[in-house]
Order: structure tokens, then sequence, then C-alpha cells
């Protein structure tokens, strides 16, 4: 495993070959028919509303593990690392004499080995590509959107998230899980005081530790979560302050072995069962201390690895997976790593502040030839708060990838019902290469006011020619154009238009009931802008 970050890991990891990684697979659930009938007795309530919202049924995948097999196996000395209710087994260290045994139990089907058919040479040394400098001083102009970003302004006006946040999508109702090696400061530093103050931080676990021991540890997460959550007035705004936050600790800091794929999958399925909206991942894998285990350019094919096969079971459940595409731009190994090979993750490279790749960030397809990385954003000199509370600029997909998932926690606060598949692809045509991909940055860099609109059904976006007043109203609301009006609709936050009328300056909202509502108006030109619009 490699992170793409802002810091250098070095770890030596002395395991004995007489043990190797497995997954024990059982035979069946034979309590399946108990929990499907009761759903709320394996999943939570939120769970199983996103499910009802995407018309994503339940299915063995969701019934928890048989608790008598899980016994039978660990009464032989197993220890096991995770059960996977999704794999529906046990992973574990086994001898080959514990292999054995495990082989002769009557309800298991087989036992898969982690270990590669030959033995593969690693080539990628290089962790990441670190940049960290402190703050320049220097004031930051105020912007039209209500927020001073500061040192942020370029990473989230670089894909129009700015627009969103005028429009008040700022993640509010959506969940977002952190995966990553540990989030040291979270719990005191003056930027993640807006987190804790307001209570998004829903709690998190350390899955190498098997405790809830989440600020010690490595500080990756800390910076990866300050892109998404970070908040200093006039000086840092994420790209989702006001979303939820898990934080899990996958990364095992002490070695690079493939258990933290196990880890990573325990924290999916953990995600899934309390009703996580979005998983973010600044982690690849393709090369462990035991070469054994290496996995070749041809395993990224989003099938063959565990951690690849995890993320596809977890986009299947409804959850946003966000992956970094990998730092290896300038390695031999080039290329993205598990999980960003999975079809159904939104997988993200770097570019500069110009919009120019950054060198270092992985090229695709996959092997089976499909585009990846998806979409690309700011990677190369990223603000990001560390964990003593300073603002510093660092480089990695390990940023762009959190910057990316909490824009699309705020798309998904905009259109909370449109299918995540929907929201990926409506993304990937807003990008800057969509019509001339490229194998660095995919279909480019992405313009969320262009998906916002294409999403709203709108096609061409004219701002700042249209003024709305009194904005709050409890009556009467102005327009006031500079362009003649051709049509105004009011649509509500579900998307349904609840008033529509030609050629008008001025609409009577007293009979609505109190909320936010969007006001599209289409120009003569064929030009439409969108206001947010809040009834007293």
């Amino acid at each position: 495993m490699k992170y793409f970050l802002s810091l250098c890991l070095i770890a030596l990891f002395n395991l004995s070959f007489s043990q190797d990684l497995f997954l024990i697979k059982f035979q069946d659930k034979p309590s399946s028919s108990t929990y499907l009938a009761n759903p709320i007795s394996m999943l939570s309530q939120k769970a199983l509303d996103r499910r009802a919202k995407y018309e994503i049924e339940l299915n063995l995948q969701d019934v928890p593990v048989e608790i008598s097999y899980v016994n039978a196996v660990e009464v032989l000395g197993i220890e096991s690392i995770a059960v996977s209710k999704w794999f529906n087994g046990i992973f574990a260290w086994l001898t080959p004499a514990q292999l054995g045994l495990v082989e002769a139990l009557p309800f298991v089907s087989n036992v898969e080995s982690f270990v590669r058919d030959e033995l593969n040479v690693g080539t990628n040394s290089s962790l990441s590509d670190k940049t960290n400098i402190p703050n320049p001083s220097h004031a930051f102009p105020s912007n039209s959107v209500g927020f001073n970003y500061g040192y942020t302004e370029t990473q989230v006006t670089q894909i129009r998230l700015d627009f969103l946040h005028e429009l008040g999508f700022t993640g509010d109702g959506v969940t977002i899980a952190v995966f990553d090696n540990g989030f040291p400061g979270v719990d005191t530093q003056t930027g993640f005081a807006y987190l804790r103050n307001n209570g998004q931080i829903k709690g998190g676990y350390n899955f190498p530790d098997k405790n809830e021991n989440i600020y010690g540890s490595g500080s990756h997460g800390t910076v990866v979560l300050s892109t998404m959550g970070g908040y200093i007035e006039n000086e840092f705004v994420g790209t989702a302050i006001d979303a939820d936050y898990y934080l899990f600790i996958t990364e095992d800091n002490t070695h690079e072995m493939p258990d933290e794929e196990i880890h990573w999958i325990s924290a999916a399925e953990r995600s899934d069962s309390i009703g996580v909206d979005v998983i973010n991942t600044s982690l690849g894998y393709n090369e462990f201390d035991d070469s054994r285990y290496n996995y070749t350019y041809s395993d990224m094919n989003g099938q063959t690895t565990y951690i690849s096969r995890g993320a596809q079971i977890a986009s299947e459940k409804g959850m946003m997976v966000v992956v970094s595409a990998g730092n290896s731009g300038t390695n031999s190994w080039h290329y993205i790593t598990a999980p960003a090979d999975v079809e159904g993750v939104l997988t993200i490279g770097a570019v500069d502040s110009n919009g120019n790749p950054a060198s270092f960030s992985s090229f695709g397809p996959t092997s089976d030839g499909r585009i990846k990385p998806d979409v690309a954003s700011l990677g190369s000199y990223a603000s990001v708060i560390r964990p003593d509370g300073s603002i510093q600029y660092a480089s990695g997909t390990s940023f762009s990838s959190p910057i990316m998932a909490g824009a699309m926690a705020c798309l998904i606060q905009a259109f909370p019902t449109y299918q995540p598949a929907d929201l990926r692809q409506k993304v990937r045509e807003s990008a800057s290469n969509f019509t001339n991909p490229t194998d660095q940055l995919g279909y480019g860099i992405p313009d969320f006011s262009e998906a916002y609109g294409a999403c709203l059904g709108v096609n061409d976006f004219d701002l700042d020619v249209v003024r709305v007043f009194p904005n709050p109203t409890s009556e009467m609301l102005f327009i006031d154009s500079k362009i003649p009006v051709k049509q105004v609709q009011l649509v509500s936050m579900m998307g349904k238009i609840v008033r529509k009328y030609n050629s008008t300056s001025q609409i009577n909202i007293s009979d609505l009931p109190s909320g936010i509502y969007m006001l599209k108006v289409q120009l003569e030109n064929g030009k439409t802008q969108v206001k947010r619009v809040i009834k007293k």
C-alpha cells in the first residue's frame, strides 16, 4: 500500500513466511431469512433509507456472517483479522497446519490465498511528492459567494464549487467517511472547531488496533480531512464544511501488507451499515513488504484485488466512493493502483493551479481499457491544515481526491434522489476534456456549475445578470434582469416545479411553505441563471 500524501513513512515489517493471508469462505448464511425479514436488525435506518431512495434491494451480502461458523474457526486457535459479511467469511493469517484444519470444516466452501501466483517485484518506492510550505503573508479578497476562501480559493473555484456554495449546498445532511491512517489534531485544533462545535464528527474506529483511538497514529488523515471539513474564517474553507464525518483508520503504520485491504473492507462495510453517503480514500495498493503479494498492472482491472472488489460492492450499496489515482506518474510503475481501477468509483487525478497535469499524478487506463482517472482537481500545492493547526501547501492525489469528495457531497445535497452513477456521469460530462479524455487526467477538470445545471435541466449559465429581491421574503419576489426574461421557474429542493411564468418580473410566493427554493430564470439570449430563494 502507499499513501498519496504529504508525508513519507518507511516501515519495517518482520513476518514469518510460515503464515499467509487467506479468506476463509463459508458456504451459506443459515439465518438469512430471519435477517431479511427484519432489516433493522442488520442495518441502520439511515442505511435502509439510502437503499430505499436508490431502489437497492437487500441481498445476502447485507446479512451478517453465521456466528457459529466464526466460533468454530476461532476455536482452532485462529484469530481473525476481520469477519466480512460482503465476502461471507473470515480474513486471517494461517499456518499450513491451520489451513488444513480449516479446509476440513464442513461449512467452509473454499479458502482463498492472497499470495499471487508468481513472485512480483515492485518498483514503486516513492510514497508521495511532498510539498509543505508555510503560509505566505497576504490578504485575500472577498468574493460574491459569502465565503472568503482564503488559502483554499483555488481548489474550490477551479472546479466551480463556489457556485454550489452560493446556492447553499455545503454538504449539509450528507455523511462522509474518511479512510486513512490517523487524525491527530482534529480533536483540538481551531481549524476543526467548526466540525466539533456543530457535532459533525459522528464517530470513528481504528481497525488495525481494534479500538476507538483515532486521534493518534499517523497524520495523513488530518490533512486529508481538512480539505473537506476544515474551516478558519477568512482563511480556509473546506469543500464540504457542513457535512457529517466518520473517521476510520484503515492503514497500519507498522507495515505495508495486504491486511490493510481487509481493514478497508471492514470500514466500508461499517460505513454502509451506518448510512454513510460518501467514502473518501486517499490510499492505493500494488506493492507490499512481502513481494509475493504484489500486484501487476494486469491486476488493475477492478475485479482482482480484494479492496477493489470491496469498493465495487460499496458503490453498489449506493455510496459515492471517491479514490485517489495515485502518485506514480514519474515512476516505472506509473499506473493507477487498487481500488482506483474500479468501475463504480470516482477516481481523481491531480492538476496544478493552472489546470496542467501534476507530473506525479498516476496514469490510466485500467488494464482492461477503461478510462481512469475519471476527473481531476487541485493536487499540486493544495492548501491543508496540519495537526499542529498551521495552514500549509501540500501535493499529491491524496488531496485532489477529498477536494472532489467534498464537492460530490455538495452535489448529493443538491440532488439527494439522483442515483450516484448519474451524478458521476454528470460530473464527467462537465469536465474540460470530456470529448477528448487523456490517460493522466481522464475527462479533465469538472465544472460543478455545469453539472448542477445538467442535473436541473439547464444548459447554460449567465452569472451576475439577474438580481432577485428581497431575499429572504415572505410574500413578493421581484426579478431585475439586464437581459429580457423569457421564462421563470421556481423549483423545490426536490426538483419539483412549483411556479412557472412567462416574461414576468415578480412572483407571489406567500402561499408556499417556508424553505429554500431554486429560481431558474431563462433569458431571451437562451442562457439561464439560477438563484437560491429563501421563503420566510
